[in-house]
């Protein structure tokens, strides 16, 4: 509910969008456009949606037949333990050497290459992990927000290309051109934001939305750990640690940290350890 509520700014900024295109379009049936857009949201709930955004999205393919015999009875196992079907959920790879495991959409489990090296205890742990998210319904609420937000997202992309190419064209010429094209880029700034006044609150919701994100990560840790995963997830994350991921994240700047998508590894054994 709260990453719901956060992604409420931008998603206003998108329907401003929509319905100003819908304006330049036709100026009596201009309403179609965002009552078309609002409906489409419904196109998060198809299963098929998961399997593209698997594929097109997050660059994950189907298992092969030796991938998938590690995976099944795993997350077989997962599924029972949790009460439900494990035909709901779709096994998907990820080609990466390093050891990782996403939840898409309301179906899809995917794990990288790396991660089948794990001891059968540990990926089993990793995949409660991720069927944690789906339980609660975290994945689901992202692609919801991500969807709503497309059309805000895609004007401001397309307004910082437009900006650099200006300046860039400006830069070129130099003299009156480069003044004259940066006042045209804080022209479209302002315009941006007149349109979409709630970008302004972008800086601020980031790093929230970074937190509900964490705190959705610390919530499936507590799934597995429900189910009986709590040592073996303990055993992957003290691996990571081993690895160097802290470190890593001890380097980043502030501004890293603050928009972070993940708890550090320490939190996260921290949180598993009061548990026990």
């Amino acid at each position: 509910m709260a990453e719901l509520l956060l992604g409420v700014p931008t998603v206003l900024s998108s329907l401003l969008v929509v319905a100003l295109l819908g304006r330049a379009v036709s100026q009596q049936t201009w309403w179609v456009f965002p009552v078309v857009w609002l409906v489409s949201g419904a196109i998060v709930f198809v299963p098929a949606t998961d399997r593209v955004l698997a594929a097109v999205v997050h660059r994950l393919r189907k298992p092969t037949r030796t991938e998938s015999a590690i995976l099944q009875p795993l997350l077989e196992d997962v599924c029972a333990n949790a009460g439900v079907d494990p035909s709901r959920y779709w096994l998907r790879i990820q080609n990466s050497r390093e050891i990782n495991a996403m939840a898409v959409g309301g179906h899809v489990v995917g794990v990288s290459t790396a991660a089948l090296g794990l001891p059968a205890e540990q990926l089993e742990a990793v995949l409660a992990h991720e069927l944690g998210h789906h339980l609660a319904g975290h994945t689901k609420i992202s692609l919801l927000r991500w969807w709503y937000e497309l059309p805000a997202r895609t004007t401001i992309l397309v307004v910082v290309l437009v900006g650099v190419v200006v300046l860039r064209i400006g830069q070129a010429f130099g003299g009156t051109a480069a003044i004259v094209s940066m006042i045209v880029v804080v022209a479209l700034g302002i315009v941006a934001v007149l349109a979409s006044p709630w970008l302004l609150l972008v800086p601020v919701i980031a790093p929230l939305v970074a937190l509900t994100s964490r705190r959705a990560e610390l919530h499936a840790d507590r799934v597995a750990a429900e189910l009986g995963y709590g040592p073996r997830l303990l055993e992957v994350l003290q691996r990571w640690i081993r690895e160097g991921h802290d470190d890593i994240r001890a380097r980043a700047g502030f501004r890293a940290r603050m928009l972070a998508s993940h708890p550090s590894c320490a939190q996260r054994i921290a949180r598993l350890q009061q548990r026990r």
